[in-house]
């Protein structure tokens, strides 16, 4: 059995806006010391038109910061909320995509790789 810190991707805060039209936008953010600016990835996307359950989006590193060539693609699901469930949040869940390499030499990340991923959404 693997330990979870070998297989975890990221730990990021998502951060969506989703419009009457479906059309998605937002932010991916990576955690940062106090008082530091956090790095971000701006994320575009769309909610299905044939599932309102169904969405995919894309994750892209600023320009002019040190994830710029971040590039990664999202395909996911709501979660059913249980009609007797107590203390449910709202969870997307589905897969992510490394669509482009990022970094270099002994750091770079190559294109390609993938992992599933949970969105839980807080209390508030």
């Amino acid at each position: 059995m693997d330990d979870f810190n070998r297989l975890r991707f990221a730990q990021l805060e998502l951060r969506l806006s989703v419009q009457p039209d479906g059309t998605i936008s937002g932010a991916l953010v990576f955690p940062a010391a106090a008082g530091a600016e956090p790095q971000a990835m701006d994320v575009t996307g769309h909610v299905s038109a044939d599932s309102p359950d169904r969405f995919s989006f894309i994750g892209r590193g600023r320009p002019g910061t040190p994830i710029s060539d971040f590039h990664y693609e999202y395909d996911g699901i709501l979660l059913r909320r249980w009609e007797t469930g107590v203390g449910q949040r709202q969870t997307l869940a589905g897969t992510v995509l490394r669509a482009e390499d990022h970094g270099s030499g002994p750091t770079l990340a190559p294109a390609g790789q993938t992992a599933s991923f949970l969105a839980v959404k807080r209390d508030g």
